[in-house]
Parts: structure tokens; sequence; C-alpha cells
């Protein structure tokens, strides 16, 4: 009767195990980045250690059960570690690829020495709104819901001064234009107050083609100046770079932009505008003009904000950085960065990144430095493999920090195949060059901006190592 009960416990423990085994197996193959080799390679292993252990737990002898129970144990062991880490994984392609929702956040702002508490004082009062941001109906809707409030249009030279003058009782803008009107009126802050804010939703256009293999591709990345946790629609894109891809032959080329590159906004004609404004009407805005520019096809974009890069830097651990210039950090007070390999922290990335007074040629170097920063991340990734420890935790973050309508499935091919032949990549990076000038934008008419007239040669240099590089 022992004997019996014992078999049958036998007997359940090894179909607990096996069912074990063959939910971990479900698990990674619903990852889809394991080669097929490695996939039912895994799974020819996993039954193979679990036939060895059911056929010893039945034979007699102390030994046998001990090295039994030793692989029941090491089956369960890969099992839960497998199904944690797909299931990490899982999740974090949905939610990290394709996350392409952004959000504006619009602010109502008045005199700080109003007597204007919450929205609703607001009622019977006139407010003025710019009349040449792309989500006017959207926002103006949603305050005439909650107020009746007359709404006069504005520009950048008025907005701030009938404010002061009494002219209009509050403002709504979006919250990316405040660095701007702050640039012309220094007292901007030390004089208004945020009443309220809202925040618009919007989806960026999405590449909805089903990818069956890979070919190269254009990804551009846009560093928003926003200093917040979240990634918004429409801000100043402080950092423009064109990463082009071969996954043929492992070749990585990152293109930067200054971003005071004096170009023709897409769909617009006349003055002509900084860069940097184009991402005040969103990232699409930003991705046509560099195509009219460079006239090529950009298929991906990645947008993250100044706090991404100093989460992502900190949640690799750090990365090592050569600075061709020894200065202290301007952006960093007290850090002095020396001529050579420097370890930096996330804070310390970012101040790097943003770095151009110590640069003879300011924004130029700053766009060097950015692309340093975004390969020393790559081959810390790659090269690091205490990273494994922290996987789980790691991707659960990553995804928060960017927004992309980079597919998934362009992900786990790109995986799949690194998985397959195991090649090392090749980084390159350029640059396009221009000459500094003042001059009228498009999107703030009236004063004379800082502007960077692009040189032509230097951009059909670029491009023509771009199609190369996609070949």
């Amino acid at each position: 009767m022992k004997n019996k009960k014992v078999k049958i416990i036998k007997i359940i423990i090894s179909i607990i195990i096996l069912i074990l085994s063959l939910i971990c197996f479900k698990y990674i193959k619903d990852m889809n980045i394991l080669p097929n080799k490695y996939l039912y390679l895994f799974l020819l292993i996993l039954l193979i250690i679990n036939l060895i252990a059911i056929f010893l737990s039945f034979k007699k002898g102390k030994i046998t059960k001990i090295i039994s129970g030793i692989l029941y144990i090491l089956i369960g062991v890969i099992s839960i570690l497998g199904i944690k880490y797909s299931s990490a994984t899982i999740k974090y392609l949905n939610k990290g690829f394709n996350n392409n929702v952004e959000t504006t956040t619009y602010n109502v702002i008045v005199l700080k020495n109003s007597n204007y508490k919450e929205l609703k004082d607001l009622n019977n009062t006139k407010m003025g709104y710019l009349f040449n941001d792309v989500d006017n109906d959207k926002y103006l809707d949603k305050i005439k819901e909650e107020i009746d409030v007359e709404l006069k249009e504005e520009d950048f030279l008025t907005i701030y001064t009938d404010l002061i003058n009494n002219e209009i009782s509050a403002i709504i803008i979006n919250e990316a234009y405040l660095d701007i009107i702050e640039e012309q009126y220094k007292d901007f802050s030390d004089n208004t107050k945020i009443l309220y804010s809202l925040n618009i939703k919007n989806k960026v256009k999405t590449n909805n083609d089903i990818l069956k293999e890979l070919k190269p591709v254009n990804i551009y990345i846009s560093g928003s100046d926003s200093r917040s946790n979240t990634i918004t629609d429409s801000t100043l894109s402080d950092v423009n770079i064109i990463v082009t891809l071969n996954p043929k032959t492992h070749t990585m080329l990152l293109t930067n932009i200054p971003r005071d590159y004096y170009v023709q906004l897409h769909g617009t004609t006349g003055t002509k505008d900084k860069l940097t404004h184009a991402g005040l009407y969103g990232i699409e805005m930003s991705k046509n003009t560099l195509e009219d520019l460079f006239g090529i096809e950009i298929d991906y974009s990645i947008k993250l904000g100044f706090q991404s890069v100093v989460e992502i830097v900190d949640l690799v651990g750090g990365i090592e950085i050569y600075s061709d210039t020894a200065f202290n950090s301007f952006h960093k007070k007290g850090w002095y960065v020396k001529k050579g390999i420097n370890y930096m922290d996330g804070e310390k990335a970012l101040a790097y990144a943003r770095e151009r007074y110590a640069y003879s040629d300011g924004d130029s170097h700053r766009g060097r430095n950015q692309q340093q920063v975004i390969e020393a991340i790559f081959n810390k990734i790659v090269a690091d493999k205490t990273i494994l420890l922290k996987y789980d935790s790691l991707l659960s973050k990553f995804s928060k920090l960017y927004r992309t309508d980079i597919p998934k499935e362009f992900v786990t091919l790109l995986i799949k195949q690194q998985l397959e032949d195991m090649s090392s990549w090749t980084i390159e990076k350029q640059s396009v060059e221009g000459k500094g000038t003042l001059g009228q934008t498009y999107s703030m008419p009236g004063p004379n901006l800082y502007i960077t007239i692009p040189n032509q040669d230097t951009i059909n240099s670029a491009v023509q190592k771009i199609n190369e590089v996609s070949k």
C-alpha cells in the first residue's frame, strides 16, 4: 500500500514538472526571438532531462533517487526562470514598441499677483492663445466646456505683454512654448503662475506594414527638451539624429543635425524655421521636414526627454565616454570633465550631451557628444553580462522612458537574427554643418533668432553615406 502511494506521488510530481517545462517552452516560443534551431534544441534538452529524471525516480537505490530529485529541482528552477524572463520580455515588447500615444500639456497661466485661485475664477474673462498651435481646437473646446471665457488670438510678441497690461486675464499655452517666451521675456517666470493644466493625447501615425524580413531602415531620434517624466508630443526637439540601421551588414550610422538648422518646415511656404521648432508641431513634422531636407524616407521614430537619458544611463549602471576636451560642466555645476575617459552616471551623461559652451564649434560638438552617449549606452547593453541579473526590472522601466512607432515585429526579427549569427556591429558617425547667424523664423515671427544656415555640401555627403549604408 505504501509503495503504491509513493508511486502515485512520483507520477504526480513527474506530471507537474513536465507540464511546467511545457509552459516554459510556450512562453519562450511566444517571445518569438529565438531562432528555431535554439528553440527546439531547448525543448529537446528539457524533455531529455525530464525523461531521465522520471526514469531514475522509479529505479531502486538511494543515489538514483538523489540524482532524480536534483534533476527535478533543476528543471523546476529552469522552467520558473524561463517563464519569469520570457513573460517580462513579452510584456516589454507589447508595451515598449508602437507605444506612440503622446501627451501634450497645456497650461492656463495668470499673473502671480492676481486673485485667481482656480479655473472657475476666470469665468466671463478674456483669455489669450497662440494662433499657430496644431491642437487649438482640442484644448480650446475643453476649456470652453469648463468655463465661459472670451478667447483672443495672439502671437509670441503680444501674448505676454497683453497679459502684463491686463488686456487679457490669462493665457493658455502649450508647455513647450514657455522656453521660447522666456527667451524674449526674462521676467516671465517671476511674474506668472500656472493656474490649471490639461493634457491632450495624440496618436502618431503608424507604419502598419506586416514585417516578414529585415531590411535597412532609417530611424529618427528626437530628444525633447522636456524636463518631466512624461514624453509629450509638441516640444522643442533639441536632439535630432537619424539612425541608419543595416541588419544585413550589421552597420549603424548616426547622422546628427544641429537643432538650429534653418529649414523649410514640411508643408509650409515662405519663412523658414529652426529645426528644433518643428517639434512644436509634433514628431511627424520633424520627421517629414528631415525627409524633405535629405531626400530620404525615414521609417520610424523614437522620442525621449532629458529625464529619459538620466534614467536609461542609470539603469544600465553608468557609461564611459572619451572626451576630447577638458572643461568645467555648464549644466552640472562642480563637475570637471577631464580629457580622456570619464565615467558618467545619468546626470553627468545628460550634462555632457547638452554641453556646447566648452567648444569653439558649439552645437556641432554637442551633436557629436550626443552620438557618443547613444553609442556608449548601446555598447554597455551589449557587453555588460550583469545586466541579465536585473533583466526584468530593466524592461519594466525602459518602456516608460520613450515613445516610438517601431513595431515589435521589427525588434523580434532583429534579435532573432543577432542570436542566429552573433555578429558584432560597426557604429559610424557623421554630422551636417552650417554657419551661425540671426534671422526670422516661421514659428516666432518678429525677433531675429539664432539660426544655422545649412552647408549643402555636408548634406550631400551625409545623404551619400546614408545611401551607402542602406545598400
